[in-house]
């Protein structure tokens, strides 16, 4: 690792990185569906990537990814559940990464905070956790925007993301059934108290200006934040089976839920 390490999601705040904040040396460590983004906004090199999600859905993800290998280098990756990582291997080629923790104390505070909110932490504070597990201690955070703006992403989800994950995608907050801003936050604010690790935002964020301060201005080079060639949506199929099937089961899912409820 570099002695700076960039955890990212894909919220808007990384198309508006303040200068100097991110350098194209930085180790980066990219999270979910990063390859959506129409501008390599931290290069094509991707140190870890960490993958999470629903595992019905995650096998599309890693075919994806799997397709963009032109685009990125991905170097590692890592998931959050021994489940997604058995997905990953069928998709990924380069080396595995676990998920760990740092020490005791991190793994004691994330059980607390998974009981008391009856929620995980979203993907993006498990990829920070990781990168300090693996030795990162001055980590800037780009692109965790906790879905406190307008917009979720710095793109737009495509019709399979839509159709699988809600048509308010691109606007919604957290899905209160899985995840919990103020777990979240409290995980980003513990980790920035600790003695060995140096946390900062990199650029302004209403979620992370209270929580963190802006990283401190480097010189060198910043990642090229080139076009690219846009991947719009998922791939159609992973493996064996098609996209379309995983929506028509979806759908049908749906359907019996609201069938049980009314005759209930």
């Amino acid at each position: 690792m570099s002695d700076v390490t960039v955890v990212a999601g894909s919220g808007l705040s990384l198309a508006r990185i303040a200068p100097g904040r991110v350098l194209a040396a930085d180790t980066m460590v990219r999270v979910n569906n990063f390859y959506f983004e129409d501008r390599y906004y931290l290069g094509r090199r991707v140190d870890l990537a960490f993958i999470g999600g629903d595992p019905r859905v995650t096998p599309f993800m890693f075919e994806t990814l799997a397709r963009a290998h032109a685009q990125y280098q991905v170097r590692a990756w890592s998931a959050p559940t021994p489940r997604i990582a058995r997905i990953g291997r069928k998709f990924m080629t380069a080396p595995y990464r676990p998920l760990r923790y740092a020490d005791d104390r991190v793994g004691a505070l994330l059980h607390d905070l998974r009981t008391r909110y009856q929620a995980q932490p979203s993907s993006g504070i498990q990829a920070l956790f990781l990168a300090h597990a693996l030795g990162a201690r001055h980590i800037v955070l780009a692109g965790i925007d906790l879905y406190a703006g307008p917009q979720r992403y710095a793109y737009a989800p495509g019709r399979h993301q839509r159709d699988l994950l809600g048509a308010d995608l691109a606007t919604r907050s957290y899905d209160l059934r899985l995840h919990h801003p103020d777990l979240d936050r409290q995980a980003i604010a513990w980790l920035a108290e600790q003695p060995d690790v140096a946390l900062w935002r990199s650029a302004d964020c209403a979620a992370l200006n209270d929580l963190l301060d802006l990283a401190p201005e480097r010189p060198g080079p910043a990642p090229e934040a080139a076009p690219k060639d846009r991947i719009l949506d998922w791939a159609d199929w992973a493996g064996w089976y098609p996209i379309g099937l995983l929506k028509v089961l979806r759908r049908a899912r749906r359907l019996q839920r609201k069938l049980t409820g009314a005759l209930s």
